[in-house]
């Protein structure tokens, strides 16, 4: 008769805190089955994007999130799923009181950074079931701002707080095979972002554009090039976006790092100074990439703030398909464990 029938596979724990003791791992317990065919739900996930530095969570079909919230980790990460339960869960438990809605009735899209631990994964999806969210899906984030900024061809220059992801896109997917991470975020960078100026130090000039860093910006952006095939290369080369937090700290970080890769694959870049390491840095073929110095252009993120993009484009993907993929085959739910009878 048009009613909407909710079945909400787990019922919200209300006594979470007392079982942070209890071994969590021992309840992770994941499920890709077909969606029941009593499972409706009409309201619009919540996006919740775990950061470098921050959270940012809010609701699908919205152009920003609705809630920034500082992401304060320990100085040792975490190395167990438990140890990744106690950090995860009060955060998630905030995110909610924020958002002023009752768990059980939406699910949640989690973005997050490449190469997130399993560990990592387990506790967060330990954390929403416990919290009574019906499913949840990973979404990485290097591959959403592509939908927000709506082209096929080009890469991502993520440059976050600790680290930097170049990742190369063509026809609408992810080459998984020219992800490069490098050891090059701000914090290595600038010794006080909150108090940053216009002239570069020979510190920011070490770890983004000296080539002989083999953690610099310019390596991992020169080697994401390198990998990509040949019939794509200018495409992706002719349309680098730089992302990140980094990018606003240092509204120029682009355009030096593009002037510095086109110096260099002409042949006539100043030379800096010479950083030894004893990493196994695997050789960049800069002959192969010297056709491509006068296609290098870095591209904006414009409408968009660099640091929102992945959570915009994450948004626009589920605004197209969570009302119509009733099969999951675009969105790869995956479901709360039942409840055991049991207990």
């Amino acid at each position: 008769s048009g009613s909407i029938t909710m079945v909400v596979a787990r019922t919200p724990n209300k006594n979470v805190g007392s079982r942070l003791a209890v071994t969590p791992s021992d309840r992770i317990r994941f499920s890709r089955v077909s969606r029941p065919s009593a499972f409706t739900l009409e309201r619009p996930p919540v996006i919740l994007e775990w950061g470098s530095w921050m959270l940012r969570v809010g609701f699908t079909e919205q152009r920003q999130p609705k809630h920034l919230l500082p992401l304060f980790l320990p100085v040792e990460l975490p190395k167990s799923k438990e140890d990744w339960y106690r950090v995860i869960y009060p955060l998630i438990n905030m995110c909610w009181d924020r958002l002023m809605s009752a768990p059980s009735s939406r699910r949640v899209i989690v973005v997050h950074p490449p190469l997130m631990s399993r560990d990592w994964e387990c506790a967060i999806s330990q954390s929403f079931w416990d919290l009574g969210v019906p499913a949840i899906v990973f979404l990485c984030s290097l591959h959403t701002p592509p939908l927000a900024l709506g082209w096929k061809r080009g890469m991502i220059v993520h440059v976050g707080r600790n680290e930097a992801y170049c990742l190369a896109h063509a026809d609408g997917t992810p080459i998984d095979n020219t992800l490069q991470i490098a050891a090059c975020g701000y914090k290595a960078a600038v010794s006080d972002p909150e108090n940053t100026t216009s002239s570069w130090t020979n510190q920011m000039k070490d770890v983004w554009i000296n080539e002989s860093n083999p953690n610099s910006l310019i390596l991992a952006t020169a080697k994401c090039l390198q990998s990509c095939p040949i019939d794509v290369r200018k495409d992706v080369g002719s349309n680098l976006v730089f992302c990140g937090p980094a990018t606003i700290i240092v509204p120029d970080l682009p355009n030096k790092v593009i002037d510095r890769l086109q110096k260099l694959l002409k042949g006539d870049a100043p030379e800096l100074d010479e950083i030894t390491s004893d990493l196994t840095v695997f050789p960049t073929n800069w002959e192969v990439l010297a056709p491509m110095h006068d296609v290098l252009t870095a591209r904006s993120t414009g409408p968009f703030q660099p640091d929102m993009v992945s959570w915009i484009g994450a948004s626009l993907w589920a605004t197209v398909w969570h009302r119509h993929d009733e099969d999951d085959e675009h969105i790869k739910w995956i479901y709360a464990p039942q409840a055991d009878p049991t207990s």
